[in-house]
């Protein structure tokens, strides 16, 4: 199982059109491609002055199926999201694979 993390660092003048975008958009876009259990989490240690980091990861069985959303689909949605606010919304992703702890 793969973990897809995108990051992304918010001013908070966008703040609401972010979280509105990304549960009514970003989502559901997700989830038609067939990754699975969306996440969102604010990230609470501080990042920057007028910046709110969130979090937001969604799993894949292949790393394969991650990379093709993330750099089809997600990254057009992305850019259309970053080209409306410029740099009032920044993003970068992460590739985890998940590891038994046993």
């Amino acid at each position: 199982m793969i973990i897809l993390n995108t990051t992304f660092y918010i001013h908070p003048s966008i703040e609401s059109e972010f979280l509105l975008w990304i549960k009514k958009e970003y989502v559901p876009a997700a989830l038609v491609a067939r990754l699975e259990e969306p996440q969102l989490a604010v990230i609470l240690s501080e990042v920057g002055e007028d910046v709110t980091g969130y979090a937001f990861q969604l799993k894949a069985s292949s790393k394969q199926e991650a990379e093709a959303w993330h750099d089809g689909e997600g990254a057009s949605l992305r850019d259309r999201f970053i080209g409306r606010y410029g740099q009032k919304a920044i993003f970068f992703s992460t590739y985890m694979g998940l590891l038994p702890l046993e």
